[in-house]
């Protein structure tokens, strides 16, 4: 029938079609299968269209031509393009690709000892450029006992070198590079320029380290004299006092600048004073918080905290539990810090307590008051 006529012709060309492309000889079933379920059977004895390679005892002769083909293939050759793919990749900013070409040119089994000089020290640049730097160096080490007049691969390995401090070394690789460099004046003259920046970065290190050094000299010898200072004023000093966040500096002139914190223990608030010169008094910086005439503190519901009201306590040591002593407000703070048993432990510390407020008896009664 006709059906039939064009069903043959269609399976004729197809293996007229196989043929002009080279697949000739047994290939399993000669015709193209008519049932579906043998089309990728019938496809995969033909290189060109395999999902996946047959096994040897089923392979025809196409795939036996492949796999001679594949046996002639010379590694080194392979290693080469593998090597310009991983420099195209590069190229085009992938890093990682462009490290597994030259991992797998590597790979390669090839008596070429300046090509795989060459792949080394490219995936050392890709190390490099990924701040795998340890690696790069690694990498360096090995390009070099392969081919010792690689340049690239002693200037890439100071590089990295430098860039995890160990400046010494980046310094032997560019000397060792240097001698490599021969007569060739750009060489020469890329390799020198690493040796002037190392030696400039060399130098501005060992400053800042100096400096470093000097600051830390001053601060050790600003600390004993400031200790010194308060000792000759008789402040007791405890705890952080030194050590804390907040600490007392000494200026120029050799006064001594303390952090006070102010409680008011009505209203569970406070105020901290970072820098407050000894030579001030509380009623000065008492008027600078309370200033007359202005509205009271938010807290302040009675508006009894007014400056000329304030009572300042300090608790002090004593065999009697919460006992404080009265701060003369109109002394410098100086004197303040003197009281007996009073001690600065961490900061400077003062009760304020308005003498217009009924918590005023409730705080006598609670705490034991010295004369």
């Amino acid at each position: 029938s006709t059906s039939s006529d064009t069903k043959a012709t269609s399976a004729d060309d197809g293996d007229d079609i196989l043929d002009s492309l080279g697949f000739t000889g047994t290939i399993g079933t000669k015709k193209f299968p008519d049932n579906p379920e043998d089309i990728d059977a019938y496809l995969n004895q033909i290189p060109l269209f395999a999902k996946e390679r047959p096994a040897p005892e089923d392979q025809g002769d196409a795939w036996k031509m492949v796999e001679a083909l594949e046996g002639e293939v010379i590694p080194w050759e392979m290693a080469e393009n593998l090597k310009q793919n991983g420099n195209r990749s590069f190229k085009a900013g992938k890093l990682k690709d462009a490290i597994e070409f030259y991992t797998q040119a590597l790979a390669l089994e090839y008596d070429k000892p300046r090509l795989e000089s060459s792949i080394l020290t490219n995936r050392a640049l890709i190390h490099y450029k990924m701040q795998n730097y340890a690696m790069a160096i690694d990498d360096c080490k090995v390009a070099i006992k392969k081919d010792r007049s690689n340049l690239k691969a002693y200037t890439r390995a100071g590089l990295a070198s430098f860039e995890i401090g160990k400046r010494k070394e980046a310094m032997r690789w560019y000397e060792h590079g240097l001698k490599r460099a021969g007569d060739d004046f750009l060489k020469k003259n890329y390799v020198k320029n690493l040796i002037k920046k190392l030696r400039i970065a060399n130098e501005l290190a060992e400053e800042k380290k100096q400096e470093e050094q000097q600051k830390k000299l001053s601060k050790a010898r600003a600390g004993e004299l400031l200790q010194q200072a308060i000792s000759l004023r008789k402040v007791k000093c405890g705890g952080d006092t030194f050590t804390g966040e907040h600490k007392p500096s000494l200026d120029e002139k050799g006064c001594i600048h303390w952090p006070v914190l102010f409680m008011y223990p009505e209203f569970l608030q406070t105020d901290f004073v970072q820098d407050f010169h000894e030579i001030r008094t509380l009623a000065d910086q008492l008027s600078q918080m309370f200033p007359p005439r202005t509205p009271p503190a938010p807290w302040d519901r009675n508006g009894n905290y007014i400056a000329s009201e304030l009572e300042v306590f300090a608790e002090v040591e004593s065999s009697a539990p919460h006992s404080v002593r009265r701060v003369a407000v109109d002394e410098p703070l100086a004197e303040a810090l003197t009281l007996p048993g009073f001690q600065v432990n961490g900061v400077v510390t003062f009760i304020v307590v308005s003498k217009k407020s009924a918590y005023m008896k409730n705080f006598l009664a609670t705490h034991k008051l010295l004369k």
